[in-house]
């Protein structure tokens, strides 16, 4: 047992002593070998990056609004007069073309009526002639001459109204459009306000959509406008609303859109983004993936600057397409950092190397 103990200390001993030989060498060959450690160290420690060279270009601004489209037109037609539906030569879901006839209701007695009425504008006509031939002989009053003038006008008012009543008989298309409801069915009876059916303009859409008030001041009537669907299809018109005041609890302001719909596509209701053409800018396109946030949390890109460091420049977006993202805020040209952007941060000095000079297993992914 004595000798194993021995044994031990003396192995402990040895590595004391290697330890403090170790820690307490030769000075002089340090501080030699020191500079040359450090320079070493130094050209190891440079991190390498691929960039892209990335030239500015003219392109037209534009301010995207999420908002949701509606019919351009919708009317919801009601009786006008009593009646009986009589024909539906339409259904939900149809188009139909202005004017065209909708619903047939009962005419009941309206077209007698109508002929009656006629008869007594003759009537009334024959009685005025009459009065004004008597008059110019001075054998009748003036007053009898209004009066009958009066009763000429009384008996047209009455023919107008009943022949209106009898054209209210038959619902026409107030313009063309699809058949979005049909409330009554044949043999209903109908009353004066009873809803009949409901047609949807869909020749053009109408966007609707909610503008910061910080960017409400680049609008204007007229601007052209660009709206992309969910399924990737694109609708061109231009902006004709612009609210004169915001909305209180979120201090936007409402806008509106015409948008073409030469398809007819039947999309009222849906989601859509709507880029507002501002103007043409300077901006560089870029991936999507290549943008990043700085301390303050703006967008930012990363690139290398003249001296090969790290810098790292807020932009702004200015339009969005399906290839890239286009920004403003970089310098004409730039050196934009594609692959070890995860391993840098601004300031450091970096080995720039372009993207296309890279094989598969050089570089450092970021």
């Amino acid at each position: 047992m004595k000798d194993k103990f021995s044994t031990y200390w003396l192995a402990l001993g040895v590595v004391i002593v290697m330890t403090l030989w170790l820690a307490t060498g030769n000075v002089q060959q340090l501080k030699a070998e020191a500079p040359e450690s450090e320079a070493k160290s130094a050209e190891e420690g440079v991190m390498r990056v691929a960039f892209r060279y990335g030239v500015s270009e003219s392109v037209l601004r534009q301010l995207p609004i999420q908002g949701q489209l509606e019919a351009w037109r919708e009317v919801e037609i009601a009786a006008r007069v009593n009646g009986v539906v009589e024909r539906l030569p339409v259904s939900k879901g149809q188009r139909v073309e202005e004017g065209q006839p909708l619903v047939f209701l009962s005419e009941e007695d309206r077209p007698s009526q109508v002929r009656k009425a006629e008869a007594e504008v003759v009537l009334a006509e024959s009685q005025l002639k009459a009065a004004k031939s008597l008059a110019q002989r001075n054998l009748a009053a003036d007053t009898d001459l209004k009066a009958k003038e009066a009763a000429l006008a009384q008996a047209q008012a009455e023919l107008a109204k009943l022949k209106q009543a009898l054209n209210d008989t038959v619902i026409k298309a107030p313009f063309a459009g699809v058949v979005e409801t049909l409330p009554v069915e044949i043999g209903q009876t109908v009353q004066p306000g009873t809803p009949i059916i409901s047609i949807v303009d869909d020749s053009r859409l109408k966007m609707v959509g909610q503008v910061p008030q910080q960017q409400v001041s680049a609008l204007r009537i007229g601007q052209r406008v660009t709206a992309r669907l969910l399924s990737g299809q694109q609708l061109e018109g231009e902006l004709t609303f612009i609210s004169a005041r915001a909305d209180v609890s979120t201090r936007s302001y409402r806008i509106e859109a015409a948008l073409d719909n030469p398809d007819r596509l039947r999309l009222a209701g849906a989601t859509a983004t709507l880029a507002i053409e501002l103007g043409e800018v300077i901006a560089h396109g870029i991936s999507p993936a290549l943008l990043s946030l700085d301390r303050q949390g703006r967008l930012s890109v990363e690139h290398v600057g003249e001296d090969d460091r790290v810098v790292q420049t807020p932009v702004e977006r200015v339009r969005i397409t399906p290839d890239a993202i286009w920004v403003t805020g970089l310098p004409e040209q730039v050196r934009i950092i594609t692959m070890g952007r995860g391993f840098v941060v601004p300031g450091t000095k970096v080995e720039a190397v372009e993207e296309t000079s890279l094989t598969a297993g050089d570089g450092n992914n970021g």
